[in-house]
């Protein structure tokens, strides 16, 4: 089942961060898909109950 979870990464990359950016150079690049896979890291999934927020 590994290879299933690489390939869904890999096609949400694609989807989400890859096909809707034009990145101008190496540097841009690097920074905008680290930043997208923070948030791809940190949000919750459709099969994890979301946290309550506490303020």
């Amino acid at each position: 089942m590994q290879n299933g979870f690489v390939e869904s990464f890999n096609g949400k990359l694609r989807d989400e961060c890859l096909n809707e950016t034009l990145f101008t150079n190496l540097n841009e690049a690097r920074q905008i898909i680290e930043a997208w896979r923070i948030d791809y890291n940190t949000k919750p999934t459709a099969h994890e109950p979301q946290r309550a927020h506490t303020d």
